[in-house]
C-alpha cells in the first residue's frame, strides 16, 4: 500500500523528444513533446529538465543500456525510427 502512495506524489509526463546538453559540471536533459499543435519538438519548451552530475549521468547511461538490453531480450529488438520528413504548413 505504501508503495502505491509513493507514485501519487509525482507527475507522470509523456515525452517523445529529448535534448541532452552539457557543461563542465553537469548534464542537462530536457524532455519535450511534439504534437499536431507543435510539430517541431525542437522549438517546444521543455516539459521537465533533469540536471545530472557527470558521475550520475554516466551511471544513468549504463543503467539505460542494461535496461534496453533486458527489454529487447524479453520483447524483441527495438526498431530504429525512420527520419520523418519535415512538416511544412
Amino acid at each position: 500500500m505504501a508503495r502505491e502512495r509513493e507514485h501519487e506524489d509525482f507527475p507522470v509526463i509523456y515525452a517523445n523528444f529529448v535534448r541532452i546538453t552539457h557543461g563542465p559540471l553537469e548534464f542537462l536533459i530536457d524532455f519535450k513533446r511534439s504534437s499536431p499543435e507543435e510539430p517541431n519538438a525542437d522549438a517546444a519548451p521543455p516539459l521537465v529538465r533533469v540536471v545530472l552530475h557527470p558521475f550520475i549521468a554516466k551511471s544513468f547511461l549504463q543503467a539505460l543500456h542494461e535496461n534496453v538490453a533486458k527489454y529487447e531480450a524479453n520483447v524483441g529488438p527495438i526498431p530504429q525510427p525512420d527520419v520523418p520528413p519535415p512538416v511544412i504548413h
